[in-house]
């Protein structure tokens, strides 16, 4: 396992994962919930890195190439950093699809999209 490379993001966006809910309702009109499962899912996080080297944007294909999204890898502290953002203990990430580059004049842009995943989703 390859932790993610330890550059520091210039954009981030978090979305709070949560516990698989089924709703049904009852014949006298009221609503029951059950909880599916032990594990929350959905937690989602996006990156962008702004005006990176080549050997920054080689360092982020170079980990996607190795690990893609099979093997789950842990991120270092800079990259979550003065976010506050809370996971789950023992939670691992994947990627949810190939970086992406953009080029426009003077400005370099890699894009990066990660979902938490549950020790045993693994």
């Amino acid at each position: 396992m390859s932790d993610f490379p330890s550059l520091t993001p210039a954009t981030r966006t978090y979305s709070q994962g949560a516990f698989a809910v089924y709703r049904s309702g009852t014949l006298s009109g009221e609503q029951v919930a059950v909880r599916r499962n032990n594990a929350a899912t959905g937690y989602l996080l996006s990156m962008t890195f702004l005006d990176s080297t080549v050997s920054a944007q080689k360092s982020i294909f170079n980990h996607y190439a190795t690990q893609n999204r099979f093997q789950p890898f842990d991120l270092p502290s800079n990259v979550t950093d003065g976010g506050g953002f809370s996971f789950p203990t023992n939670y691992q990430w994947i990627y949810t699809s190939p970086p992406e580059i953009t080029y426009s004049p003077g400005r370099v842009e890699v894009s990066v999209a990660l979902e938490l995943v549950a020790p045993y989703d693994i």
